[in-house]
C-alpha cells in the first residue's frame, strides 16, 4: 500500500493563501495579489512539485464562470488571471495533461472565442488573444496579414527604393487595431524588415541615412517614453496603457530586428539627429525592458560617445545625456566592470566633467514629457488604425477603466465626409450590445453626447477625465447616413496613474 503524499507546510500555505487570494480577487476586485502569488508559485514548484496540484481544473473552472458574468471587471480580473496561468509553461503543462482537461479547454476556448467578439477593440483582447494561441486554437474570422505587397516590395528594391516604407504603412494603418499593429510588429515583419535593412547596407553613406531615418521613424512610434506628467492635474504623471503593455510584450521578438537598425546607425557617429533619436529608443528600453539590459550595454557606451565627442560643447544640451551617465555608473543593474570602462572611456571625458555629472543627478526628474494642461496631451503612439463604417451603422470602441480620474485621448479624421462622434459609460458587459445611442437608456450615460463632426476637413484631437472606473465606449455613427459608408482612421489610448 502506498503511502499518501506528505502535505508539506509550504503546501498548506498556499492551500491558505490561494483560496483567501481568490475571494479576495473576486469580493474586491483586487487582482494583483492573485498574480504575485501565481508568479511565486510558478517559481516554487520545482522544488515542491506537489505545488502543482494547486492550479487546477476545478479552479479553472470556477475562473471559467466569471467570465460569462455582468460585471466588466470580474470578467477582467478572470481574463488576467488565466493569462497569468497560461504563461506559466510548468503550470499549464500541468493543466494539460489533468484528466478532463480536453473538456476543459474546449470549453475555456469557447468562452473565450464568444467574449472576443464583446471585447474585440478593448483592452483584454490581448490576454484573449494570447490564452487562444495557448490553446491553440484558430480565432473565429481571425484576418490573416497579407505580407505579399511587403515581399513584392523588397523584390523591386532596385527600381523603387521608397516602397517599401510606403507599403510598411500602409499594412500598419490597414490595421483595425493598435493591439493588432503591436503583435504584426512584434513577430510577422522581422524577417522582412531585415532583409531590407541589408539591402540598405549596400548602399552609399547618403542614401543610408535617408532610408535607416524612414524606419527608424516607425519603430519610434512603437518604442518610445509613454509617460506625461501634466501638472493642471495635481503634477501627475500618466502612462499610456496598452502601449506600454504591448511593448513589454512584444520586444524579444522586435529587440532582434532592432538591434540591426541599431547598429547600422551607431556607425554613423556624425549624424547627430539619428544619434540623439537613437539615444532616447535605448534609454526607453532600458527603462521598461530590464530583461535588455544586459544586450544594451554596449549600445548605450557606442551612443555615448557619438554624442560626446560630435554634440555641440554646451552643458545644458548635454544634461540629460550627462544625467543618465551618471546614474548608471551609479546603478545596480551592471556589474562594477561595465561602469569602470564608462569611468574609464576617454570619449566621455567631456560629459564625465561637465556640471550636472554630480550626486544631483540621482535625484534628477526628467521633464521631458512634462505638460501644463491635458489640452496640450497630443499623442502620436503607433499609427492611425482604419475602418470603414458602413452606411446606417456604428462602429464602437469600448474599454474597461480600473482607476480614477484616468484619461482618454482620441484622434481621428474621417476622408471625404462627416460622422457622429460620442462617449458613453456602460453599466454591464451585456450594454455592449446597445446600438441606439442617441437615445440614452438602459442606463448608458453620456460624457459626450453624440455630435456630428465634420472631420473629413480637418482631424478632431481630444481628451478628457474619466473620473469613476467602469466600462466605456467611444461611438462613431454613421446611422443617420443610409447611402454613404466612411473612411476612419483613428487613435485611442487610455492613460492611468502607477
Amino acid at each position: 500500500m502506498s503511502e499518501s503524499p506528505l502535505i508539506t507546510p509550504l503546501l498548506q500555505q498556499y492551500q491558505v493563501e490561494l483560496q483567501a487570494k481568490l475571494n479576495e480577487c473576486f469580493e474586491n476586485n483586487e487582482v494583483k495579489g492573485m498574480l504575485h502569488l501565481i508568479d511565486q508559485l510558478g517559481q516554487d514548484i520545482r522544488d515542491e512539485p506537489q505545488l502543482q496540484d494547486l492550479l487546477n481544473l476545478p479552479l479553472l473552472r470556477k475562473l471559467m464562470k466569471h467570465l460569462s458574468s455582468t460585471n466588466p471587471q470580474q470578467v477582467k480580473n478572470s481574463i488576467v488571471i488565466l493569462d497569468a496561468i497560461m504563461q506559466r509553461k510548468i503550470i499549464a503543462n500541468r493543466l494539460l495533461h489533468q484528466r478532463g482537461a480536453e473538456r476543459t479547454m474546449v470549453d475555456l476556448a469557447n468562452s473565450l472565442l464568444n467574449l472576443q467578439q464583446q471585447l474585440r477593440h478593448t483592452s483584454l483582447e490581448m490576454h484573449i488573444n494570447e490564452l487562444l494561441v495557448g490553446l491553440q486554437v484558430k480565432y473565429v474570422d481571425k484576418k490573416q496579414t497579407d505580407l505579399s505587397k511587403l515581399k513584392s516590395a523588397l523584390k523591386q528594391f532596385q527600381d523603387n527604393k521608397d516602397l517599401f516604407i510606403t507599403q510598411l504603412e500602409m499594412l500598419f494603418s490597414d490595421c483595425d487595431s493598435i493591439i493588432d499593429q503591436y503583435i504584426l510588429f512584434g513577430s510577422p515583419l522581422q524577417e522582412l524588415i531585415y532583409e531590407y535593412l541589408l539591402m540598405i547596407r549596400q548602399m552609399e553613406e547618403k542614401q543610408q541615412v535617408n532610408y535607416l531615418t524612414q524606419l527608424l521613424g516607425i519603430y519610434e512610434r512603437y518604442i518610445l517614453d509613454v509617460q506625461f506628467t501634466i501638472h493642471e492635474m495635481q503634477q501627475r504623471t500618466y502612462y499610456i496603457k496598452i502601449v506600454k503593455q504591448m511593448i513589454l510584450h512584444e520586444i524579444s521578438n522586435i529587440y532582434k530586428s532592432l538591434a540591426q537598425l541599431l547598429n547600422m546607425i551607431l556607425v554613423l557617429p556624425e549624424e547627430i539627429g539619428l544619434q540623439k533619436r537613437t539615444y532616447m529608443m535605448i534609454k526607453v528600453l532600458y527603462k521598461y525592458v530590464p530583461d535588455l539590459r544586459i544586450a544594451l550595454k554596449g549600445p548605450i557606451q557606442v551612443v555615448m560617445r557619438n554624442l560626446s565627442l560630435f554634440l555641440s560643447k554646451d552643458a545644458q544640451e548635454n544634461k540629460e545625456i550627462t544625467v543618465f551617465l551618471y546614474q548608471l555608473i551609479h546603478s545596480s543593474d551592471y556589474d562594477e566592470k561595465f561602469k569602470q570602462s564608462l569611468l574609464d572611456d576617454e570619449d566621455l571625458a567631456y560629459l564625465r566633467e561637465n556640471k550636472y555629472f554630480s550626486v544631483k543627478a540621482l535625484s534628477y526628474v526628467d521633464e521631458s514629457q512634462s505638460i501644463s494642461s491635458i489640452k496640450q496631451l497630443n499623442i502620436q503612439v503607433a499609427y492611425l488604425c482604419y475602418t470603414v463604417i458602413q452606411a446606417a451603422s456604428i462602429y464602437c470602441y469600448s474599454f474597461i477603466v480600473d482607476k480614477p480620474n484616468s484619461l482618454i485621448f482620441w484622434s481621428f479624421r474621417t476622408l471625404n465626409y462627416d460622422v457622429s462622434f460620442g462617449l458613453f459609460q456602460l453599466q454591464t458587459i451585456e450594454d455592449l450590445g446597445i446600438i441606439d445611442y442617441v437615445n440614452e437608456r438602459n442606463g448608458v450615460k453620456s460624457l459626450i453626447k453624440l455630435q456630428r463632426i465634420e472631420s473629413h476637413k480637418q482631424p478632431l484631437t481630444g481628451v478628457t477625465v474619466i473620473s469613476n472606473p467602469g466600462l466605456y465606449r467611444i461611438v462613431f455613427d454613421n446611422s443617420y447616413s443610409y447611402l454613404r459608408s466612411k473612411q476612419l482612421f483613428y487613435g485611442i489610448h487610455l492613460l492611468e496613474t502607477k
